[in-house]
């Protein structure tokens, strides 16, 4: 049981909040310190030296009338001071040690250990010995004993006689005393609030911090639906964790929708390039077996070689997406994106009338964005391609114009047969193809590199419901790339 509540504890005790926590509180407690240092120096220290200057003042004064009127003089003149002081204090001692006069009870120090001076040697006053002390003295209003705490200097003369000067530091050292208590319970009471206060506060944060370790080795060990729980509804207004969760589950959320794809690609190639690569190899047995002219052998090998590159330029298609996916690739540059349609435009024009369609461009100029200037217009000519392919009669229009919301809009719309609704989802996919559309060339990944393409510019593809025909076969298609617009 005892180690069951110590494993947490010792888990907390290695968290980074806590280590800062009581970092700030060994801060907070050495500030303290110095502080009380600073207040006793400008405090006790100062009146200190105060009372060691009078005192000694004191003490030469009284040491002159003890060399000139020997020890009745210097008596008489204790008990006079004595009567009329309030702060400083005297004590004037026998030989034997008992009090002669002064008022207080006795010298506070061992006299037994002063060094008493010979018989002939000269009284000297700078060979007193300082000391500080406490004493009880009454107060005036109540009678009530007070401690005090004063310094003084006591001076052995050669006769035996000793006299001790001191002097009261004052009502000044009782504020120190108290604010420097204030000081200490203070910082006491803090430093506690503090430790405890960082444990709290790690405890949460190792709570979060073990929500997303459960949530990556969960990952780890193969559950690519697991998210982390984010405690907030609303998106922007959590804490920073808040924030490492949303973009943990969209780190994950990418990560799932990759390893989806990739374990699909295999399946998807092998469905799609099975039948021309069935169809090749045939033509090519076919061709091995029977006697032909060199000019059929030299057709079929042609016909060879136009298969061989439609299955080349698929992998190279499948190569870009997933590099595209993985975020690799693409270099954005500001670039002028009406320029880009108008040129698609004018390249894409006769293949449109040739296949009997009317084409509508409708282009505003000055549209900048930040784009990779190829990868946008593959994905332009990839929308454009599957409109030529599927509209079989009507019209084709592409529009390139701003929106309000600070974005560029460039839509391709068609009058052909058209996605339903609850298709759309499934057609970005890779090598993802309608029943309807598998007797026409392609390899199904146009849209889906569009997309991947749109999301490397921080856009999205939007697919809708498009023009319609008398004469047509389906409710056409609206697809819609809509890019940020470059701010200035």
């Amino acid at each position: 049981m005892i180690t069951k509540l110590l494993t947490p504890f010792g888990s907390l005790m290695r968290t980074t909040t806590l280590r800062v926590a009581i970092a700030f509180a060994g801060l907070f407690a050495g500030f303290a310190l110095l502080l009380l240092g600073f207040l006793y120096a400008t405090t006790v220290g100062r009146l200190g030296l105060e009372a060691d200057r009078y005192a000694r003042k004191e003490l030469i004064e009284l040491s002159n009338i003890w060399e000139q009127q020997s020890i009745n003089g210097l008596n008489m003149a204790v008990i006079q001071r004595a009567a009329q002081a309030s702060e400083s204090l005297y004590v004037l001692v026998k030989p034997d040690g008992r009090v002669l006069s002064g008022n207080i009870d006795s010298a506070p120090l061992d006299l037994s250990q002063v060094r008493r001076p010979d018989a002939d040697a000269p009284l000297n006053p700078n060979a007193a010995v300082a000391t500080g002390f406490s004493y009880e003295r009454p107060v005036p209003e109540t009678g009530r004993l007070e401690r005090r705490r004063a310094r003084g200097f006591f001076l052995a003369g050669p006769d035996g006689f000793g006299l001790f000067v001191a002097r009261d530091l004052g009502p000044g050292l009782q504020i120190a005393d108290q604010v420097a208590r204030v000081i200490w319970m203070g910082g006491a009471g803090v430093l506690a609030f503090a430790l405890i206060g960082g444990f709290l506060v790690a405890r949460q944060v190792a709570g979060r911090v073990h929500e997303l370790t459960m949530t990556t080795r969960a990952v780890m060990a193969g559950d690519l639906k697991r998210r982390a729980a984010v405690r907030t509804l609303a998106p922007g207004e959590g804490d920073e964790f808040d924030d490492l969760t949303e973009d943990l589950n969209a780190m994950l959320e990418r990560i799932d929708r990759l390893v989806a794809a990739a374990r699909t690609t295999g399946d998807a190639i092998a469905h799609d390039l099975r039948s021309p690569l069935t169809r090749l190899r045939t033509r090519l047995e076919d061709s091995a077996l029977r006697d032909q002219t060199l000019d059929e052998l030299r057709e079929v090998i042609e016909d060879a070689i136009s298969q061989l590159d439609d299955v080349v330029a698929t992998f190279n298609a499948v190569l870009r997406l997933s590099r595209l996916e993985a975020g690799e690739g693409g270099k954005l540059e500001a670039l002028d994106v009406s320029v880009l349609v108008t040129q698609l435009a004018e390249l894409f024009e006769p293949v449109i009338e040739e296949a009997g369609l009317v084409f509508t461009p409708n282009i505003q100029p000055g549209l900048m964005i930040l784009a990779d200037r190829s990868l946008l217009a593959q994905a332009i000519s990839n929308l454009l391609d599957n409109a030529v392919k599927y509209t079989q009669c009507g019209e084709i229009q592409l529009h390139a114009k701003h929106l309000p919301a600070n974005q560029v809009e460039i839509s391709i719309s068609d009058s052909g047969r058209g996605i339903p609704l609850e298709k759309r989802d499934y057609v970005v996919k890779r090598f993802a193809r309608l029943d309807n559309a598998r007797s026409l060339p392609g390899s199904g990944i146009g849209l889906s590199l569009a997309v991947a393409i749109a999301e490397l510019h921080g856009g999205r593809l939007v697919l809708s419901d498009g023009l319609t025909h008398e004469h047509g076969d389906g409710f056409g298609l609206l697809a819609r790339l809509i890019l940020p617009m470059m701010t200035p």
